[in-house]
């Protein structure tokens, strides 16, 4: 969900909104995205077998999905969703989805559903991670101050780094199965 490397555009996306009501349009567009993160965890069964998808093929999407967001993240162009964020209040998109619940994110959730044996602990850690995303958004206001513009933009870079290596080792992991599968 990366709540702290999208805490400026957020930020940014708000300008226009009153102070008073942004908890309410973070709250409501939080609730879009984890309606969204519920939803593709109860059909990853259907789009495994109706699109034929194997696990290797899920990993290794979801980690070139990752590594090409956190190369905008850490390389922001002119071109990008987050330079050309728009004025108005944000309904679904850009925030609650592709911000939050983005493809990499919804493809990691459908993998784990899929190989999952315990549904109920992957539905805890949706809402355990969801809550985290929530408490930290409300708090952005407070972060800006703490951290200012260059600090927000320190950690949204550094969110990118990991993120960078998150999508490897899952790359690697979706070569690792399909190697194994065939071998």
């Amino acid at each position: 969900m990366d709540p702290i490397g999208n805490v400026s555009s957020i930020l940014a996306m708000m300008k226009n909104v009153a102070p008073k009501r942004l908890p309410y349009v973070v709250f409501r567009e939080m609730l879009i995205a984890l309606a969204t993160m519920i939803s593709f965890f109860l059909i990853s069964n259907f789009f495994f077998r109706y699109l034929q998808l194997s696990e290797s093929a899920v990993w290794c999407s979801s980690g070139v999905i990752l590594f090409l967001t956190a190369i905008k993240i850490l390389y922001p162009s002119t071109n990008s969703l987050r330079a050309n964020l728009p004025e108005e209040e944000p309904f679904i998109v850009p925030f609650a989805i592709p911000l939050i619940a983005g493809p990499s994110l919804l493809a990691t959730i459908m993998l784990y559903a899929h190989m999952e044996s315990c549904r109920p602990m992957i539905i805890t850690a949706i809402l355990l991670a969801w809550m985290c995303a929530v408490t930290i958004l409300l708090m952005a206001p407070r972060l800006q101050r703490l951290l200012g513009t260059n600090g927000l933009i320190a950690c949204e870079r550094l969110t990118g780094m990991v993120l960078v290596m998150i999508a490897i080792q899952r790359f690697m992991e979706g070569v690792r199965l399909f190697i194994e599968k065939n071998a």
